[in-house]
């Protein structure tokens, strides 16, 4: 089946492509999950129903062969995961904004260049069906995810929650063309296991790269707090993931105790 690729400004959009495309009235995401994905969604009208996932970022539950179900591919390091999924559910749509470099399966497929590249907007959507919209191009300016504080993230976040559907800016695709795509990977790559090195027998995640994964942070679980203070006194931005979630659901781990870690060269 021919897939197109459509260049749109933001990854969440790309899900409302999505939904509009294939009038999705109701998709499976997991708890833990951007919220600015969960507003996406349900600007489109479309129901939720949430799931839970296990210690390897797997669903816990089943579905429906026919439900629509959207994956993230956790911090660029789940492309089993997806692969598993893509052959068990027709309507897998993944959630590849942490990970430029993942290739395309399931129904459709979308990432994020801002995460990974030092472009002002773009993202990539894989699909076999088109919009016949004509949506104009995204003019708008958006700093580097990678030059940002923690409180001009938050800001722009909340800029960017009002954006409409539009096309990759121009800019951003002109400048886009001359990125050294495997220079980028291989560096990522070798940044993230200095890091694995340094932390691996401390981690209580554990970590086995496919070829297909290319992280976009280095997830460190450790009830150890000052190890956060660490990294921060190092000059490395700490992030939490996502929102707060309850403490008896078994994904609040990775909101507590999860340290991302990132990947700066």
């Amino acid at each position: 089946m021919k897939r197109y690729i459509i260049k749109l400004n933001l990854a969440r959009n790309c899900l409302r492509y999505i939904i509009k495309v294939y009038n999705v009235k109701e998709i499976f995401m997991p708890y833990y999950i951007c919220p600015t994905i969960i507003s996406a969604v349900r600007k489109e009208n479309c129901n939720i129903r949430f799931y839970h996932i296990d210690d390897n970022f797997y669903p816990s539950a089943s579905f429906d062969k026919n439900s629509y179900i959207l994956y993230p591919n956790y911090f660029g390091i789940c492309a089993g995961n997806v692969l598993k999924l893509s052959e068990q559910y027709p309507n897998l749509i993944v959630d590849n904004a942490h990970n430029f470099y993942m290739r395309d399966c399931g129904l459709a497929s979308f990432n994020s260049l801002r995460k990974f590249f030092n472009v002002k907007n773009g993202a990539y959507l894989n699909i076999s069906q088109k919009l016949n919209n004509n949506f104009e191009y995204d003019n708008e300016y958006y700093e580097p995810f990678e030059n940002m504080s923690y409180d001009e993230m938050v800001e722009n976040e909340n800029k960017l929650n009002v954006q409409s559907i539009k096309f990759m800016s121009q800019i951003s695709e002109k400048y886009f063309s001359n990125t050294d795509l495997k220079c980028e990977k291989d560096k990522r790559i070798r940044v993230f296991y200095k890091f694995h090195e340094r932390f691996k027998d401390k981690n209580k995640l554990k970590i086995n790269l496919s070829e297909d994964d290319v992280p976009f942070i280095y997830p460190y679980i450790t009830e150890d707090d000052s190890q956060a203070e660490m990294l921060e006194k190092e000059g490395h931005l700490i992030l939490r993931y996502w929102n707060y979630l309850p403490d008896n659901f078994p994904e609040y781990k990775f909101y507590r105790y999860l340290i991302p870690i990132p990947l700066k060269h």
